[in-house]
This record gives structure tokens, sequence and C-alpha cells, in this order.
């Protein structure tokens, strides 16, 4: 038998096979900018192009919690863009024996939104899913904005709530939410983060979807 043969037979069987990697979309946004619809309507274009796509929200939340064995709402301050003084850390520690501290929730919840991208084809909206996977290749992050009037008629077409009432709430959401990218971002400019900027108040819902499909495939991420 050809023992040189033999062997580089062997050696090839033995190394692993490649993992295609997958790409993956994140979503920032201004409150108001509807980009779950914009997320659900690019799932449904990719499909006609017989790719299975998914995309995550308020997982990331649900699913930290689950691997630090809490409750939802023990973390959700994090999303709320608060965080816990030192005092609130003692007492939580000495008062509750499934403690984690704000270090480990931040961590786990960047670990979760990784996972979720390294397994790809998905679209991360929000969850400071641009600045946390900021590094990593085939993804495409996408930004969001529109003035806020535009934003504030589009809210209240899909709400009861007054013109006040609205415009406190996007005021405090995008505080929320800068603060949030400002965390995970650490010394990274969060203008970095983002490939494309788009404005809703230019292009319809469809017309936005097709811009993002375009860039897609002008980056040959698939």
């Amino acid at each position: 038998m050809d023992l040189a043969k033999y062997f580089d037979s062997r050696f090839n069987k033995a190394e692993p096979k490649k993992v295609k990697k997958l790409p993956f979309i994140t979503i920032s946004r201004e409150t108001g900018c509807g980009a779950v619809d914009i997320a659900k309507l690019l799932i449904k274009e990719f499909e006609l192009r017989r790719e299975k796509w998914k995309y995550i929200d308020k997982d990331v939340l649900f699913d930290s919690a689950k691997k630090l064995k809490l409750d939802s709402s023990k973390i959700n301050y994090v999303f709320e863009a608060k965080t816990r003084s030192h005092a609130d850390e003692i007492l939580s520690a000495l008062s509750n024996k499934y403690y984690k501290s704000d270090k480990v929730v931040r961590k786990t919840i960047a670990d979760v939104v990784t996972h979720f991208a390294k397994n790809g084809r998905v679209i991360i909206v929000g969850r400071a899913g641009a600045a946390i996977t900021a590094n990593m290749k085939k993804s495409m992050h996408i930004r969001l904005i529109a003035p806020i009037n535009w934003r504030i008629d589009s809210l209240m077409k899909r709400s009861n709530k007054s013109d006040d009432e609205t415009t406190r709430y996007i005021v405090d959401g995008d505080k929320k939410r800068e603060k949030l990218m400002t965390f995970f971002c650490e010394k990274k400019s969060k203008a970095m983060c983002f490939d494309l900027t788009i404005n809703c108040a230019k292009f319809s819902k469809k017309q936005i979807v097709d811009i993002i499909i375009n860039a897609v495939e002008q980056r040959k991420l698939k």
C-alpha cells in the first residue's frame, strides 16, 4: 500500500469541514420608525429568494433572563437604559441568592446577541445589536431615522395617544436607545457602527426593504 496516499487520506478525513458563515442584519432606529414592520417585510422578501430568515427583538431579553436563571423583569432595566447603584448591587446580593452583578447581566445580553448573529440569517431589531456585533463579518447594520414630526404622526396613527403623550414617548424612547448604544459601543463611535442610514420619511417601507436587499447583494453577503 502507498503510505503517502494512506496518510494523506487519513489527514484529509480528520480535517474539520469549514462551516459557511451566514449573514445577519441589525436594525437600529429612532423611536417610531417601524423597525419591526421593516424586519417582517424583509423576511417575506428573503422567502421569495428561498432563504429562511427570522427576526428577534424581545427574544434577547427572555433568552438572557433564562440563561441567568432570573425573571426577565430583573434584567429589563438594561434595556430601559438604567444602571444599578453600588448600594443597589449590595442589597440585591444580600437579598437574592440568584443575584447577578450588572456586569454579568450585560455580558450575558451581549453573549446572547452574538449567539444569534453567529447562527446567521437573523434580523436583530434594536437591543444594541449593531454595537455588540460591530466587529463581526457577514453583517449589515441599518439605522432608521426620521424627523420627529413624521414619527409623531406615524405613531399617532397606530395608537390612541395624544400629541403630547406621543412626543414624550418618542423623546424618552430616543434617550433610552441612545444610552444603550453608548454603553455597548464602549470607545467606538456610534456612527461607525452603521453601514447604511435611511430616512423613513423619504421612502416607503417597500422601498426601504428594496434598498436593504440591494445593499446586502452589493456587499455579497449571501
